[in-house]
């Protein structure tokens, strides 16, 4: 599945993303200065008023549900029951709003929940939620898929608990908005071991209230412009294996994207590894997975024609200055001072 980095900077924000295939988008939100509505957008200087995340997220997603859930099928619905989701071939796909908060998370929080309250009523979202059915039964589900799932990261993740809204209480028996794990830390704070005596675990991010688990590339695996090294491969494992036993989805960002093959080549190596959310900028290449081969035999080759160039010129260099000094010495035999 592909995540459509920075989704806003699209022609057709959220479409070009489903066209292409891809299950996530990602927009960057801040409050506006009323603190009435929130506007989308990288920096401040690119934030404008008509540029929204109700104009050009929810609403549209609200559309296309609506199309797919027609009120005549869907008004009977029970709190059991899953809506058709944006893919016609695939309804049960969820597309993820990975929501990048930007402004004060305190103050920016509360208004996306506010704001989901149309795709909320009509169960279009993901949610944990604790059912009871007669005579005083609880279902043993929790978590009930929808056509949408929101996940909230940025400064959002200074504070766990502003996700807890309105109460704790609440939250702990219903909530429709998910957490973005650290990546690079769930090795450490997600762990099981088996010894003798049984077996052992402890979890801190659980799929009760976080749903992806990301981490930058190149902070947490570091370069791979000569291909990835034995430790660098051994660490995306354990990463990646680590986010599925935990119920989370994986992703990197901060790939590389230049040359073009290297990019490929790092999108080949990430979705043989099993990575659960390939981030991308090129839509269209992402979705055609004609993606560039060997890249590291051309990087070996490469190097070993700059080794032969290079001991080459050394060779040269050194036989030279043999010549050059023989020379010197037969011209000192001949009693040829040299001014």
């Amino acid at each position: 599945m592909c995540h459509s980095h920075n989704d806003y900077w699209r022609p057709y924000p959220l479409y070009s993303a489903l066209a292409a295939g891809c299950t996530g988008v990602e927009a960057d939100i801040w409050l506006s200065d009323d603190g009435s509505d929130l506007l989308v957008g990288h920096d401040r200087h690119e934030l404008f008023p008509n540029r929204t995340l109700r104009s050009m997220y929810l609403d549209p997603l609200l559309k296309i549900l609506d199309t797919m859930n027609p009120p005549e099928q869907w008004s009977n619905f029970s709190r059991t029951d899953r809506p058709q989701g944006a893919f016609r071939s695939q309804p049960n796909i969820t597309i993820v709003l990975l929501l990048d908060v930007k402004s004060d998370p305190y103050k920016t929080w509360p208004v996306v929940m506010e704001q989901l309250g149309s795709l909320r009523e009509k169960l279009f979202l993901t949610r944990y939620e604790v059912i009871s059915t007669e005579p005083g039964f609880i279902l043993r589900q929790d978590i009930w898929p929808g056509p949408v799932t929101i996940v909230g990261t940025g400064n959002l993740m200074q504070d766990r608990m502003i996700n807890h809204w309105p109460t704790n209480e609440l939250y702990h028996q219903y909530h429709d908005t998910f957490l973005d794990a650290p990546l690079d830390q769930l090795p450490e704070d997600n762990w099981r071991q088996y010894n003798d005596y049984g077996y052992f675990a402890s979890q801190l991010w659980h799929e009760q209230d976080t749903y992806y688990t990301s981490v930058s590339f190149q902070q947490s695996i570091g370069s791979v412009r000569t291909g990835f090294s034995t430790e660098q491969l051994a660490k995306l494992r354990k990463q990646i294996s680590t986010a599925k036993w935990s119920g989370l989805k994986s992703r990197y960002w901060d790939l590389p994207s230049w040359p073009i093959s290297h990019r490929d080549y790092v999108w080949e190596v990430l979705t043989r590894e099993g990575v659960d959310m390939l981030n991308v900028d090129d839509l269209q290449s992402a979705a055609r997975r004609g993606w560039t081969k060997g890249y590291v035999q051309s990087v070996i080759w490469v190097v070993l024609a700059s080794s032969v160039i290079i001991f080459t010129g050394i060779a040269m260099t050194w036989f030279g200055f043999r010549a050059i000094k023989k020379h010197m010495k037969g011209l000192q035999s001949q009693g040829i001072v040299l001014a």
